[in-house]
């Protein structure tokens, strides 16, 4: 490689961490900004001061708010999915994939409080266009969860380690069970940590469907 070469390989990188070290300072203030105002009172002006960055930059990165609002969820959600399914690879025990889970989705939600605080906030209260689109965003990943409980309640059942109920009713249940924590956790911020709590819930759901 010559000088020249080098010179241009060496200016690139710099400005790919440049534009990934803007587009997270992006992400961080919008997060802050639509945690305290929610989506619909939230404004591009807040988010570029949060982020000590122009309007314009903004826009360089995001086309809309709308887009911003998006990615921020889409991104968090995958980001959750993969920590959990790295948490529960190899494990067969299914009362043990169980727990790691629901440990690994509280853990995250205690770093992320305002991410969620955005997500049960606005989740119901979109303008319809935007409603529909994310509607389905979160709809997709919401049924990759389920599916993925549903799969392992179906194994203990097979394995004659969960009562026969149906797996899909038992992953519903669930997910409704946590959701329910979760939401009280991030609303009332109580003093039990949400990992302690997730650890009686899981005690609790497992006394009902084990033999």
């Amino acid at each position: 490689m010559n000088i020249q070469s080098h010179n241009q390989t060496v200016t690139q990188r710099r400005r790919n961490r440049e534009k990934s070290f803007r587009q997270r300072k992006i992400l961080e203030a919008a997060e802050k900004i639509f945690a305290k105002h929610g989506f619909q009172g939230a404004t591009i002006v807040e988010i570029a001061t949060e982020a000590e960055l122009s309007v314009g930059t903004i826009y360089n990165f995001f086309e809309s708010k709308e887009k911003l609002y998006s990615v921020i969820i889409t991104q968090r959600l995958d980001e959750m999915r993969q920590i959990v399914l790295e948490k529960i690879e190899g494990i067969q025990n299914t009362h043990l994939r169980l727990k790691k889970i629901i440990l690994a989705q509280a853990t995250f939600i205690e770093k992320n409080r305002n991410f969620f605080i955005i997500f049960l906030r606005d989740q119901n209260r979109f303008p319809w266009t935007l409603a529909k689109d994310f509607g389905q965003e979160i709809a997709s990943r919401y049924n990759r969860y389920l599916k993925t409980l549903a799969d392992i309640f179906k194994e203990g059942i097979q394995k004659g380690v969960f009562k026969t109920f149906d797996p899909e009713d038992m992953a519903e249940a669930w997910a409704g069970m946590c959701n329910a924590f979760f939401y009280k956790w991030l609303q009332e911020k109580p003093d039990w940590t949400l990992k302690d709590k997730s650890l009686k819930l899981h005690e609790i759901f497992m006394g009902g469907v084990s033999k």
